[in-house]
Parts: structure tokens; sequence; C-alpha cells
């Protein structure tokens, strides 16, 4: 395994600065350079004008959204699973700035495009958006330099043991794939993920919910550094509790359930304890993504649907 250091500061951002040792600091196959590059191969590219993003906006993001517990509820402890004896990866001030301001324009991006789109847009989308509206702003090259790095790094190095899902910040969601579940603002892949929801309903009933579904790179970005943000920094701590962007099977299958009026808690251990997750178990046709003792170096989650 290669050992985790920390960040050092160059230009005010992250390039040039993460896990130089022994290898270059991106690889040159994915890399957007900021410009529209090929999606990866299973997905046809949406169109910047697709209606996804160019109509029936929905209103932004509030503190009550599930999204928020699961950027926000971390298990603030240093004894995680297998965390390495070196020094967790951690960001210095200019790079916590960077992070603050990339934060702040995929939320405006967020309330423009609508909640529930956010899920599924694809970062060429969010690139031509952002430019062309002022309500969000173009992403400045330290805010392009700090998600380039954070998607291309060696997620070992960080403590999270995944496999890497999603290869290409370009990578999209075509709007034929997926699913919209009424009342959730999530939506599911066609196929296994949608038939094991809706049996999941038709066998529990109304009081289990679903909880978060398709994530995008661009969302899981968001949500990664919303983590990151809330922990002062720490990228390995916000790892343990969060895929970093490209690990997440949220983007190619899996989903999160939950009790009804459960809030915050469903993203806990303490779902585990609640009668629907053991009738979920009962049911005899369902795996959980990230168990106890897991090889990802991933808390206890419950809550995760494995799907693929």
């Amino acid at each position: 395994m290669i050992s985790r250091r920390s960040f050092i500061a160059i230009g005010g951002g992250l390039a040039a600065s993460l896990f130089t040792t022994g290898h270059s600091r991106l690889p040159s196959n994915g890399r957007s350079n900021h410009t529209g590059a090929t999606a990866d191969p299973f997905d046809a590219p949406l169109g910047y004008e697709d209606p996804l993003v160019t109509g029936n906006y929905s209103a932004p993001i509030t503190d009550l959204h599930p999204d928020n517990f699961i950027a926000d509820n971390i298990a603030l402890t240093t004894a995680r699973i297998n965390a390495p004896a070196h020094p967790d990866i951690i960001a210095n001030a200019a790079q916590k700035r960077t992070i603050n301001s990339v934060l702040a324009r995929l939320q405006r991006l967020q309330g423009y495009v609508g909640h529930g789109n956010f899920n599924l847009i694809g970062w060429d989308q969010s690139l031509k958006i952002a430019r062309d509206h002022d309500q969000v702003g173009a992403f400045t090259t330290a805010e392009l330099n700090l998600i380039e790095d954070i998607f291309f790094t060696n997620a070992q190095e960080l403590g999270f043991y995944g496999e890497k899902v999603v290869t290409k910040l370009s990578a999209t969601i075509p709007q034929k794939h997926v699913l919209k579940i009424p009342g959730t603002g999530h939506f599911l892949f066609k196929g296994p993920a949608t038939d094991t929801y809706h049996k999941i309903r038709r066998d529990l009933g109304d009081s289990v919910l679903l909880t978060s579904g398709i994530r995008s790179v661009v969302k899981q970005v968001y949500l990664f550094l919303a983590k990151v943000e809330s922990v002062d920094g720490n990228l390995s701590l916000a790892s343990y509790s969060l895929a970093p962007p490209g690990h997440s099977y949220h983007a190619i299958g899996d989903f999160d359930v939950g009790k009804k009026g459960f809030g915050q808690k469903n993203f806990s251990a303490e779902f585990a304890e609640t009668d629907e997750f053991k009738r979920l178990i009962d049911l005899g046709y369902l795996d959980i993504r990230y168990t106890h003792k897991n090889p990802f170096g991933v808390r206890y989650e419950p809550w995760h649907i494995k799907i693929v």
C-alpha cells in the first residue's frame, strides 16, 4: 500500500501537489482538461440543451433534505477500519478555501438546475452551465485543479480500498437509462435497481423510503467535499464515511433506503436496530454493500443496498 502524506500548498490549489511520489499526479487517460471530453463507453453524452437541465427546475436543496445528512453525519473517530499508522491527509488553509469555493459554486449550480437534476448532471454540462450563467459563475483554475486531483488520486492514499467504478470525470448518465422515483427527488437505474426497490416497497410497505439513488460524479464531488469541509479538511476521515468521487456504486446502480420519519438516523448504525432493517434482512434477497468489518475501509452502512 502506498503511504499517505500531507498536502503541500502550490498555487493555492491542489494542482501538482497530490501523491507525486512514484507516479504522475494525474493519469493522461481520462482527463477532461476542462473541455468536452469523451464520456465512458457505456454512456452516450447528454446534450447541453437536454430538457433535463433546461426547464422545470425544482427548488434548491433545503437543510432538511436527506443528502445533507449524508454529507454531515460522520463518526468522528480515529479507530477506522484498516486505518494505517500514517498521518491522515489534511488540506492546508489555501486548499480549504478552494474547497469552500467549489462547494459554494456547486450549491449554486444545484439551485439552478434543481436537486433532482443535480443527481444526474454531467461534468461537461456543469462546466457549460456555470460558464454561461452568472448566477452560478465559471469555475476558476484552482477549483478545476482541485476537482481533477480529488477525482484522479489513488483512493488508497486516503484509506479507501474499494474499486473505481467510474473512471472518467466526464462520464454521463443518459435519461433513457433512469427512472424518477416520485416523491423522493431521486432517480434509479432501470432494471435491477428499480425492480429491487419496487420489490422492497411491495414487501415492506410505505415505511421504507428511498433516501439516495443515482449520484453522478458531480454530485459525488459535492457530497465528498461537503464531508471534507465538515471534518476540517481531513480527506482521510471523509473517505471513511463516503466513497471518494469515482468510487461510489451509486453512480452505477446501488441505492440507500431508510425508515420514514427517522431523519438523519437513517444514515447511522441506528438504522440497523429498526424493524424495517430487520425485515429487509429477513427478505433474503438483499445484500448490504458495506457490512461490518468490510474490506473497503468504510464504516458500516446498513442502509446501503448492493445492486451491482
